[in-house]
């Protein structure tokens, strides 16, 4: 049998203290501790002692409690279900695909706050898969930046490697934690046309499996995307490799009255 430890992320015997005399109203206190508990890898389906516990626990009433609780849970944070308690899990991010947008900008459109970890940035030749798919010339070089994301409640999410041509004259000195695409139209004054994108399963390689902290040969959504400039021309390529327990793509389709028909 599990003992305590294990399937908790809290053990009863813990205390909290809270301060009434704070501006913060004592839920979001609970809150913020529960939020930093919970939000350790190790911590996904473990459980939460009931209301009542809690409510011992930080000495507060079991309304301030279920408040605490019900912010986590629309958080995606909580999976709270009568008779089975309520279990620490992760929210699963789902991407629009009828619009060309960034990560940063899908992020933000959902209200999360986006954290970036900037793995590798610099001029190379890219494999000729690659160069073949931007039109680049014998030895033409791109730029790199590869980079691991996710938001500050689920991390790490995907694995960026992304590929710009050299001669659009983007600097890797730039700052790649935050939006692409508006360094590329706001400070470059690139615009940005259109994109072909697939997606396909496929199975993470031994570092995509290290980046994204899932066992070797996973299960992985893969995402290409090539983006034009005006004029048709190839701006970007990029390849994300994300976690299919974390991340969806959606599409929402509309039959077009044109294509029905009646017998």
């Amino acid at each position: 049998m599990l003992t305590e430890d294990i399937r908790y992320a809290f053990q009863k015997s813990e205390r909290f203290v809270l301060d009434p005399d704070s501006p913060v109203p004592l839920y979001h206190q609970m809150e913020r501790i529960l939020l930093q508990r919970i939000s350790q890898p190790e911590m996904v389906n473990k459980l939460l002692p009931s209301e009542a516990d809690l409510g011992e626990m930080f000495g507060v009433s079991r309304a301030t409690v279920k408040r605490a609780l019900e912010n986590l849970s629309r958080r995606g944070l909580l999976d709270r279900r009568r008779a089975l308690g309520t279990r620490v899990t992760r929210p699963q991010i789902t991407e629009d695909l009828v619009r060309l947008t960034s990560y940063t900008e899908e992020m933000e459109a959902k209200g999360l706050t986006i954290r970036t970890e900037v793995l590798d940035v610099r001029l190379h030749v890219p494999p000729a898969a690659v160069a073949e798919r931007l039109k680049l010339g014998h030895h033409e070089q791109a730029l790199l930046i590869k980079r691991l994301r996710g938001t500050n409640e689920v991390f790490p999410v995907v694995l960026l490697q992304t590929h710009i041509p050299a001669r659009f004259g983007i600097s890797p000195e730039e700052d790649f934690s935050s939006s692409l695409y508006r360094i590329i139209e706001d400070k470059y004054q690139i615009p940005l046309e259109g994109a072909e994108e697939t997606i396909s399963a496929g199975r993470a390689s031994a570092e995509e499996a290290k980046r994204l902290e899932i066992p070797r040969g996973s299960n992985v959504l893969i995402m290409e995307r090539l983006t034009f400039s005006t004029r048709a021309q190839p701006l970007e390529f990029v390849r994300g490799v994300y976690r299919p327990d974390r991340y969806q793509f959606s599409i929402r389709l509309r039959r077009s009255p044109a294509l029905s028909f009646t017998r």
